[in-house]
């Protein structure tokens, strides 16, 4: 332990006395000497308007009175420094001393807050030698002397931290953001539990709950004052506890240690003893901030503090390690940039017992064992958007307001003028809430952009809960699914850009028809009506017409006090503008505006060349003319002036050229951009091409003056204010023929772009799909232009790549959506796209749909459009020949297949086949072998199916489809596994590996890995068996793939039952299985497990066991009407009842049985007929044809002998 150096008040006598514990029982002690307290009232209050106030106005006298300051607190230091250990010889060899044995621990001792609210770290020598820089730390105590230790025993393997939030965060300087930040970057675990609401009760169930558990309690920006400390009292007020109380809390719940950063409100007597009191009554550690640290100041305090707190260091030596950092990096923004700030003085430690934290060890995890439950990670919900490229910048108070309404109401309206900074907080709402575990069900956010709908909302939280499972459910049942979830969980919503929906400004199109407003509004009932789901709708208006849903509400203005400071330094370093060369017009500046992030960001950067005294003379003169339009709604005048201002100053190249972005919408791509400025059809309307050094430059500028947001070096985001004002400024400068010139050289790029996107996804999906959707927003707004010009070529190439990649992710009523929106444009019948222009589109469009209802099992739809496909083409002179009429003959055969029809579709794909056998498109060719070979497949004829797959098979090779010579392969290993030929299937199926495993594609390796396990398990290789079905499991469980898990794990304990011996095992399986299919949701799978136990204990002859599975097995078939599983199950509980000797129960299971096989023409029915003849056997025909008679109300049925060969 280091050596102790003591100042102790003797308050009596007006004297400090030093004294050093150097290890030894008793101190050296120097003589007292005098010391009136130094600090009066007036000079605090000096030293609290210095770190408060005066960095949001740096000018003029301000900066006259600061210098002041400083010169004090220099002055301070000195005089302490000389009193303490300049006093005497005795005093200056006792400091001396304490350095030889290295640097030790100074300790202020007394029971007055005054004396202890001392600045003591700035205590210096003559040539400006701080003593902190000499000693290990500083503390505070109540009384002189050693310490007892804390005895309490806290967890090793994390750091735990709980978080109280403020009633109120105005001026509260909270770090609670930081905070998290620093608790991230750590690298060992740490976790962070924010109190909601923090109140006193919850706070003492919080600890009653988890004693020994959290290192640090965190009050974050509280205010404190005479009578304690403020919380929130559970109704919406304030109340104050006081430190017996509190201290009371953390002692019961042996918490060693309370960190309080206090409001810029606290007095900062009022602070000094509230911390003494609370060591005084036992609280180990008490760290403190009396006033707020600012800027970057935070950053620094929070990682250090954290780091030295798991590192295994005291408090003392913690905040030594904080206060250093802060003095090598002073720099805090103020009105003139940054400015050395002294707040390293702030941080302070108080001690009533001896702690120091045991160092927080990193463990490595136990490795998943496959079968083993594993604890389910919480909900996150999808992915946020990227914010604005400075982030969130204060707020504090807005998401402390918008936390408590939620606690009143489940739906509340964010609102303000564009630019604002909306979004922004809104993100920043839902990255605290996630962060924090705020809401546990997960943070979903949708912004309402060309496109999106409540089906998009639908999907985008159901496929990040569910997978894209969810989207196999028909619409009603995703809805339900959805709002199930969200009513039984604490989640959030955030559904930003809400004025689209109805148009904005006021007059303009809306984003959506009234019905899907209507239900989006019935949605947000549904959920918020006694859910715990919190809704955020975020939108320029403070109401929407179409909302009928009661909210509450939050109307968000521009940045105040020391956040517009902190936005602003950040501007003008970026901008290079000197802030030395500010005057007090600054300030004037950001009054101007309004502290409007937006305007800021435009505005500021012009100080760099402009003085603000000009500035602000000018920016005043041209809003006092300006007249806003009807189309500036939700646009502050102020910014209209600002943009406006600033594009004219820009040279007259850039103001010609920079209203073109009005063509993008969301970003730019500069690659995309160079393209289209190098082409004649701009310069003619320009007057001059650009070029990549040009184009690059023209961005740039953009960037710097404000217009746009980098992204990466070449791709740049524009915020939804700017397309209005490049728009205006766009049609200001063209007539409308020059323009409509312009917009369909978009066209033509976009619509090679997308081509481009095609081959992309082809040859990487996900690369493919992240490009596509990036761009979306562009490519359907060049896709508008497309078919307001009647370009249906290019409509067809723009919409292609999207309608793939929704296909892909199964967002199949967005698809129709989109589709029914280009049907309108073409007409929805054959003859009215003739008479459009439109046909091609039109066929491409219903043709995929057709497609589409495939996949979705639609049959009844498919037909339909099959029908107008065919007629339409066949109708043509060519028609029989066209290679379009082969394509819809062989959507029409996959239709007959999933109904097995198979001999409509054996004609089908034959007619289809005649028609392009032999032609140049060899994969369509391939298409219908493969149809052909799987109908031969059901068939049972899997020789004729091989053949069938082979050819198919020789077309993929020849062209190198990797992925179909998969599906090939995998088809003819199961056709060989059906032939009993083991080795060929094995080597069909490792051929498949090879290639899955080259290409790293693990979501079709764990289906062959799988198959590999069927062929041995065919040939009772139980142990290789095993071992593939385990490969397969690894890989679905790292896949997080749940419905492959589940089969698995059922496989699994088939190889077990079929050894025989290990009934527990199988049980083991089966229930690993059962609990899969459960999470999932999966009824059919479930139902099957159910009937796999009863199968097993059956086989064992339990069967009580067996019925029971076998009944459970049965509700669950009965709820989904699947009648083949039903009537399966229903005979094996009647032979359980068989076996039991209970004649009349076997025949009525049977009876149900075969009254529902026969009415369904179900290929169950052969095993039936032959289990009722058995019974009839047992029973006597007489007393059969009796019973039957009475059950059904027929005569017996007589075709009840079967041939064996027949039963499946």
């Amino acid at each position: 332990m280091a050596d102790l150096l003591q100042i102790i008040d003797l308050s009596d006598s007006e004297q400090v006395q030093l004294s050093l514990y150097t290890g030894t029982s008793e101190p050296e002690t120097a003589p007292p000497t005098n010391f009136p307290v130094p600090l009066t009232d007036a000079e605090l209050a000096e030293i609290r308007w210095y770190f408060n106030e005066y960095p949001n106005d740096t000018f003029g006298a301000a900066k006259t009175r600061a210098e002041t300051v400083e010169a004090g607190l220099k002055a301070i230091g000195l005089l302490l420094f000389q009193t303490v250990f300049g006093s005497s010889e005795e005093s200056s060899a006792l400091l001396k001393k304490a350095a030889v044995n290295g640097q030790p621990q100074l300790v202020i001792v007394s029971s007055r807050p005054a004396f202890l609210g001392i600045p003591w770290e700035l205590m210096a020598t003559e040539d400006d030698t701080y003593l902190t820089s000499r000693l290990s730390g500083v503390s505070r105590r109540m009384a002189p002397g050693l310490m007892e230790y804390f005895t309490g025993e806290l967890p090793s393997d994390q750091l735990s931290v709980l978080l109280l939030l403020p009633p109120s965060s105005e001026d509260s300087g909270s770090i609670a953001t930081e905070e998290l930040t620093a608790l991230e970057s750590l690298t060992v675990e740490a976790e962070l539990d924010c109190l909601r609401p923090s109140t006193l009760a919850n706070m003492q169930e919080q600890l009653a709950g988890n004693a020994a558990h959290y290192h640090l309690v965190h009050m974050d920006g509280f205010t404190v004052d005479a009578q304690g400390i403020s919380l929130e009292d559970g109704s919406g007020g304030i109340t104050s506890v006081d430190a017996v109380t509190l201290a009371g809390l953390l002692t019961s719940s042996q918490t060693p240690a309370l960190l309080i950063n206090a409001s810029s409100s606290s007095p900062l007597n009022d602070v000094m003893s509230f911390a003494a009191e609370l060591a005084q009554n036992g609280v180990p550690q008490v760290i403190v901030s009396p006033l707020p640290i600012t800027g970057a100041g935070r950053v620094l305090f929070c990682e250090n503090l954290f780091k030295g707190f798991t590192g295994g260091t005291s408090f003392a030596q913690t905040i030594a390690s904080v206060r250093q950092a802060m003095m090598d990096h002073p720099q805090r923004p103020s009105a003139t940039g940054p400015l050395a700030s002294w707040d390293w003085t702030l941080p302070m430690v108080f001690e009533s017992l001896e702690y120091v934290p045991a160092a927080i060890v990193a463990e490595e995890a136990a490795p998943l064992v496959p079968g083993q439950p594993q604890t389910e990670e919480p909900a996150t919900g999808n992915e946020l958007p990227r914010g604005g490229p400075y982030g969130l910048i204060g707020r504090h108070s807005e998401m402390l307001d918008l936390e408590r309404q939620f606690r009143e109401t489940p739906v509340v309206m964010l609102s303000g003028d564009v630019g604002i900074g909306k979004s922004e907080l809104a993100l920043g709402l839902a990255g605290w809430l996630r962060k924090t575990g705020g809401r546990p069900g997960g943070v979903f956010y949708s912004s309402f952009e060309v496109g999106a709908g409540l089906e998009r909302v639908l999907h985008e939280i159901g496929t990040s809960l569910a997978g894209l499972d969810f989207a196999d459910l028909r619409s009603e049942g995703r809805r339900a699914w959805v709002v199930d979830y969200l009513k039984e969980n604490p989640a959030l919503l955030v559904f930003d850009s809400l004025q689209n929906l109805a148009g904005f400004p006021t007059g303009a199109p809306g984003l959506l028809e009234d019905q899907e407003m209507d239900d989006l509004d019935s949605f947000i009932k549904e959920v918020a009506e006694g859910g715990k789901t919190w809704i955020l709708l975020v939108g320029r208006r403070d109401t929407e017409p179409w909302l009928t849903v009661p909210h509450g509400g939050m109307h968000i203005n521009g940045l105040t006090g020391s956040d517009r400071i902190v936005l602003g330094t950040r501007l003008l370093e970026e901008a290079n503008a000197d802030p030395m060369r500010l005057g007090s017009e600054y300030l004037q500046i950001l009054d101007l505006v309004e502290g409007h992030p937006l305007a800021m960001e435009i505005v500021l950067p012009l100080l760099k060349d402009v003085p603000s005294s000009i500035l602000i003379g000018e920016l005043r003169s041209e809003l006092e003319k300006h007249e806003p339009g009807a189309d500036e709604e939700g646009r502050p005048p102020y910014l209209t002036v600002v943009m406006d201002h600033a594009y004219s100053r820009m040279t007259r190249r850039n103001r010609v050229h920079l209203p073109f972005l009005s063509m993008f919408r969301s970003r730019i791509m500069m690659d995309i951009l160079t393209h289209i400025t190098e082409e004649q059809v701009y310069k003619s309307a320009m007057g001059e091409v650009l070029g990549y050094g040009a184009t690059r430059s023209l961005l740039r500028t953009a960037r710097t003056s404000g217009f746009l947001e980098p992204i990466t070096p070449s791709v740049y985001q524009i915020h939804p204010s700017m397309p209005w004002f490049y728009g205006r400024s766009l049609y200001r400068q063209f007539p409308p023929a020059t323009i409509q010139n312009l917009e369909r050289e978009v066209v033509r790029v976009y619509a090679d772009t997308a081509d481009y996107f095609m081959e992309t996804l082809y040859e990487n999906q996900d690369a493919g799909t992240t490009a596509i959707l990036a761009e979306e927003g562009n490519i359907t707004q060049a896709l508008a232009l497309s078919l307001e010009a009647g370009q249906w070529e290019n409509a067809q190439l723009l919409v292609q790549p999207l309608a793939q990649v929704f296909r892909m992710q199964k967002r199949y009523p967005e698809l129709r959506r989109l589709r029914r929106q280009l049907l309108e444009a073409t007409g929805f019948t054959a003859e009215e796209a003739e008479e459009s222009g439109g046909i091609q589109l039109w066929l491409y469009l219903m043709g995929t749909e057709a497609s589409e209802c495939i996949e979705t099992k639609e049959f009844d739809r498919a037909d339909g459009l099959n029908k107008q496909l065919l007629e339409y083409l066949t109708a043509k002179d060519d028609g029989e020949t066209d290679p379009r009429t082969a394509a819809v003959f062989h959507q029409m055969g996959q239709v007959a297949q999933n109904r097995w029809q198979l001999e409509e579709a054996h004609e089908l794909y034959t007619q289809s086949l005649a028609i392009i056998e032999g032609g140049e498109d060899e994969e369509v060719i391939a298409d219908d072998y493969y149809g052909l070979g799987m109908i031969s497949q059901y068939r049972r004829r899997y020789t004729e199916a091989k053949e069938w797959f082979s050819k198919a098979l020789d077309i993929h090779q020849r062209v190198n489809d990797a992925e179909e010579m998969v599906k090939d392969y995998r088809s003819l290993g199961l056709c060989s596994l059906y032939k009993f030929e083991y080795d060929e299937a094995a080597s069909w199926y490792q051929r498949a590996r090879e290639i899955l495993e080259e290409a790293r594609d693990e979501e079709n390796a764990v289906l062959v890995y799988h198959s590999l396990g069927t062929v041995c398990h065919a040939q009772y290789k139980f142990e290789e068996a095993e071992n593939w079905y385990q490969q397969a499991l690894q890989l679905s469980e790292r896949m997080d793939n749940h419905a492959q898990m589940g089969i698995e794990f059922h496989h699994l304990g088939l190889v077990e039952q079929a050894r025989e011996m290990f009934v527990e095992d199988a049980e083991h399986w089966y229930m690993m299985a059962l609990q899969q299919w459960e999470n999932t949701g999966d009824r059919r799978s479930e139902g099957d497990e159910c009937r796999q136990l009863g199968v097993l204990f059956h086989e064992q002859k339990e069967l009580d066991k067996a019925e029971e599975w076998y009944l459970r097995a049965r509700d669950i078939f009965e709820e989904i009407q699947d009648h083949d599983r039903i009537c399966r199950t229903y005979g094996q509980i009647g032979m359980v009842a068989e076996q039991r000797d209970d004649i009349a129960g076997a025949l009525l299971w049977a009876g149900r049985t075969y009254q529902m096989a026969s009415a369904n023409n179900l290929q169950v029915l052969a095993r039936v007929k032959a289990h009722l003849a058995r019974l009839k056997e047992k029973h006597g025909e007489e007393n059969f044809n009796a019973w039957w008679k009475e059950f059904a109300g027929v005569e017996a049925p007589t075709d009840l002998d079967v041939d064996p060969e027949t039963i499946i």
